[in-house]
């Protein structure tokens, strides 16, 4: 099996310029995840030189890695999907036939999309409601919590497109 990666290159050669139009949001949130790991690599990585090397923990660091982690994973969705790369059932689609196959990629589609939109709404409310109320973190960092929030709202929305180009290539037929 060809990695999904090399696919999609195919793929947007074939569909055009409007794929790689709609695609960039998902690659520039992708880059952003990739981005995020180091970031958060390099933070521990510190971290664990000043605990024992120099004696002197560093405080917040657990902190800024979790709120890393949220980031990462929200900006990472879109691209997972769009790119066959997320974790899949292949119990139902391995035993049927094209057409079937086709009908459950449109109905899997329509499920994530569904799903985007109302993780989008939540968390452009949620992100909203901690900024007006003024949450703060209790970690050490104390940062305001809607900072930590805030990339589940643009993850979201990516997710909903990489489902919505997912849905136009499986009505249009494509394999890829």
């Amino acid at each position: 099996m060809a990695h999904p990666s090399g696919d999609h290159k195919v793929a947007a050669g074939r569909h055009g310029s409007a794929w790689t139009l709609l695609a960039w949001p998902i690659h520039a949130l992708a880059a952003v995840s990739a981005a995020l790991v180091a970031v958060g690599f390099a933070a521990v990585v510190v971290a664990v030189f000043y605990r024992y090397l120099l004696g002197t923990p560093l405080n917040g660091v657990d902190e800024l890695t979790g709120y890393l982690v949220v980031a990462i994973a929200s900006c990472g969705l879109g691209s997972a999907l769009l790119l066959d790369q997320h974790i899949g059932v292949d119990i139902l689609t391995a035993s049927t036939g094209p057409r079937a196959r086709r009908r459950l990629e449109i109905w899997a589609a329509l499920c994530v999309l569904g799903c985007a939109a109302i993780l989008t709404w939540s968390a452009w409310h949620t992100v909203m409601f901690n900024r007006d109320f003024g949450t703060y973190s209790t970690g050490p960092l104390e940062v305001p919590v809607w900072w930590v929030q805030a990339p589940m709202v643009p993850g979201a929305i990516v997710l909903g497109l990489s489902a919505l180009l997912r849905l136009l290539r499986a009505m249009k037929g494509d394999e890829t």
